[in-house]
């Protein structure tokens, strides 16, 4: 009899200690994954805040743009209206021959100029946007890293709180074969060989099922 109750009780210790170190395991994995999780979701906010930021860059390269053009009008238009001065100082017909040459040569390298700042423009505004498509995509990387801890993380709980309901389960089932070596204690059966009654000495019991 003693036997049966050492072995029960070690039945009983063995279930609930292997339930617990399994919950605690799944606990730390929880965490771990918990961790990633705030990790990559941070790691996301960043990367979307660059983004944000980024795009402000297509602003300031159309401002800058901008500036540039009204600099080199304005430079253009004053020497235009100097090459003019020269040209009535001078009685030269700035129409005819080498003023009109000299005015049209002008023309063209202003026009040169603009050409040029709105090529450069445009570079920039394609950087800008290749540069906030890569911070983008990051952040949606991260963001699914992110979404792979949390299911992770619920996994991990949902393992945890199983194992430790099948240790409590198993040490009830310890503890029944205990009392049932003990005390002659037996389970009658039921319709469809369930058990109805448990029987201890000469006395029965309702059982459960």
């Amino acid at each position: 009899m003693w036997l049966e109750a050492l072995a029960a009780g070690s039945g009983i210790i063995g279930s609930l200690l292997s339930g617990s170190s399994k919950k605690a395991a799944s606990d730390l994995q929880s965490a771990s994954y918990g961790a990633q999780a705030d990790l990559a979701l941070a790691n996301t906010d960043i990367l979307n805040t660059q983004a944000d930021t980024a795009e402000l860059g297509v602003d300031f390269a159309a401002s800058r743009q901008r500036l540039q053009l009204g600099q080199i009008m304005e430079q253009g238009r004053q020497t235009l209206a100097a090459q003019r001065s020269y040209f009535a100082g001078n009685h030269l017909d700035p129409s005819f021959g080498s003023p009109l040459v000299t005015q049209a040569v002008t023309a063209s390298r202003i026009q040169s100029d603009v050409d040029m700042t709105g090529v450069n423009f445009e570079v920039e505004r394609a950087n800008v946007k290749s540069n906030v498509a890569t911070l983008r995509g990051q952040a949606a990387g991260s963001a699914g890293q992110a979404l792979a801890a949390l299911y992770g993380k619920a996994a991990a709980e949902v393992g945890g709180s199983s194992a430790e309901t099948a240790g409590w389960l198993g040490a009830g089932t310890a503890l029944l074969k205990g009392f049932s070596g003990m005390s002659g204690l037996s389970l009658g059966g039921g319709d469809g060989g369930v058990a109805s009654t448990i029987q201890v000495g000469s006395q029965s019991f309702p059982a459960y099922r």
